[in-house]
């Protein structure tokens, strides 16, 4: 029952397009699978789906066989509903309360065409990566931009590194917007003795 598969596109009620995010644009996405290969890319907090999306369609117009999973709850990080709650761009298109924001997701998806190439996992980045761990599921390149809380953070960091496939890459970004971000990468890489690099002022990038 529980399976999620590209019949999950079937017969939704396309909204508009609406790919509005955050530093999904970067040319690292494309660097990144270029340098690691990988047959399996897990995007860690994917909003509307952009970064996503524009990964899903390089994957595309150089018929690489790989396929991204999206993992994310579309409930929102507690900034959407703390101190940046009434920001547009963080609108979860509440009805009757609960957030509708992965159906934006799911039509921003089949209006670029990728269905073939993008999956969604609705559930916590924790239970994603236990789910991962426990079937045996790795990837050479993970990708965390969920919540930018310390512990959250953190939690991400140590949980999808266990599932990172040998010479793989671990990324992330706004290591210098959030300080939550900053100091999570800075201790995890300090206490398993690993090395971080910042790209474009913005994004971290932790090698194997």
């Amino acid at each position: 029952m529980n399976i999620i598969d590209k019949q999950i596109y079937n017969n939704i009620e396309l909204l508009p397009l609406d790919l509005q995010g955050w530093n999904s644009d970067s040319k690292i996405f494309i660097s990144l699978i270029q340098e690691t290969n990988p047959e399996l890319i897990i995007e860690v907090g994917t909003w509307k789906g952009r970064s996503a999306i524009n990964m899903a369609k390089y994957l595309k117009d150089n018929k690489l066989n790989c396929k991204i999973i999206c993992v994310d709850t579309w409930l929102g990080a507690l900034e959407f509903w703390d101190k940046l709650k009434h920001t547009p761009e963080r609108d979860l298109l509440l009805k009757n309360g609960y957030p509708q924001i992965y159906y934006q997701f799911l039509s921003n998806v089949i209006h670029n065409d990728v269905q073939d190439y993008i999956l969604p996992f609705p559930c916590t980045s924790l239970i994603a990566a236990r789910y991962f761990k426990n079937n045996n599921i790795k990837s050479k390149l993970i990708y965390i931009d969920a919540s930018h809380e310390y512990e959250d953070v953190l939690l991400d960091l140590k949980y999808f590194y266990n599932i990172l496939d040998s010479n793989g890459v671990l990324f992330g970004d706004d290591i210098n917007n959030f300080p939550g971000v900053k100091q999570a990468v800075q201790e995890f890489t300090r206490e398993n003795n690993l090395k971080y690099s910042i790209i474009e002022n913005n994004y971290w990038v932790i090698k194997q």
